[in-house]
């Protein structure tokens, strides 16, 4: 058995801020200009309601996901979620996700990866799912990244979104499609780089060395994706879309290049909704998929990197 991709299911908030009315809105000194130039966002969405928790759009992701193939509740075996803006230190978000959803019997626990999350989580799932332990898994990324803000550091706050995204991957018996590899990496003594305290810390906000994550990002992000294919007994021109962590279209670019890839089969939605983190892969992949970009066959490589540091790259067959 291999897992496969069933399923992406989204939730993005109605409320969209664009740069010069983000900026006037939060009195920050800046302007569309100059975060297009630097970043490529133009806009970003953003949760309005203080009664809605990381946990909830979540549910409403996964639950989006399994309706639209018609797998119920009861057939789910398990939810792995990710995200920097939990509603509690524990319970796990995925646990809060299972109760609303009502998955009985699905194991639930979340992994801490941050904007890293999508390939320790799809290899987790798919590797669980081919020995035997699982049929359906849901993957949910969901983020409220403007409850970790400092408003008056302009650096960060104009680069999130909040959102959330789904990916059902289920069993299957052809082995020709669904995961296809992956490959991870870490470096523990990087953490000042891009971090996040607890929630209620003096300081529990999103603080990041961006020139240093912007290094670091293009030349790992180039180095696990060659490793990812290294793996898989795969090369460069094996990929047919590639989908990266949508952080930076300055990062996104030059790994593109650096990798030799076209601008063709890089997908690229940074500019309408920010850095999403954990939730960036699976809504950029769900887009794709809207705009008839995915078709049977073809190999996707889904390369990240997030606070930890941690990066990775997991490969796909469509």
């Amino acid at each position: 058995m291999n897992a496969a991709i069933k399923s992406i299911g989204v939730y993005l908030p109605e409320f969209i801020a664009k740069n010069d009315d983000l900026a006037k809105a939060k009195g920050l000194e800046t302007d569309d200009e100059w975060i297009r130039s630097r970043t490529g966002i133009a806009e970003r969405r953003l949760v309005q309601d203080s009664n809605i928790l990381t946990a909830d759009i979540g549910y409403f992701a996964a639950k989006n996901a399994i309706e639209k193939v018609g797998v119920s509740p009861d057939e789910i075996d398990g939810i792995i979620a990710g995200t920097l803006s939990p509603d509690k230190q524990f319970p796990a978000i995925a646990c809060s996700i299972q109760a609303k959803l009502g998955c009985k019997k699905a194991f639930a626990f979340d992994i801490t990866a941050a904007c890293g999350f999508i390939p320790p989580a799809l290899n987790t799932a798919a590797l669980m799912i081919r020995a035997g332990q699982a049929k359906n898994i849901l993957v949910v990324g969901a983020e409220i990244c403007s409850r970790t803000m400092d408003w008056s550091d302009r650096n960060t706050c104009v680069l999130f979104g909040d959102g959330s995204a789904a990916i059902l991957l289920s069993a299957g018996e052809d082995n020709n499609r669904g995961f296809m590899g992956a490959a991870l990496a870490a470096d523990g003594t990087l953490a000042d780089i891009l971090y996040l305290n607890t929630l209620g810390a003096e300081d529990s906000f999103l603080r990041m060395k961006g020139t240093a994550v912007y290094k670091l990002a293009v030349s790992e992000l180039v180095n696990i994706t060659k490793k990812a294919l290294e793996n898989a007994g795969l090369s460069i021109n094996d990929i047919d879309l590639f989908v990266p962590h949508q952080a930076n279209i300055r990062i996104i670019q030059s790994v593109g290049k650096s990798l030799g890839i076209s601008d063709e089969k890089v997908m690229i939605n940074v500019s309408k909704y920010g850095n999403t983190s954990s939730a960036s892969i699976p809504i950029a992949l769900y887009e794709a998929e809207q705009q008839g970009r995915l078709k049977p066959g073809m190999l996707v490589a889904m390369p990240a990197i997030g606070g930890g540091m941690n990066w990775g790259c997991v490969l796909f067959r469509w």
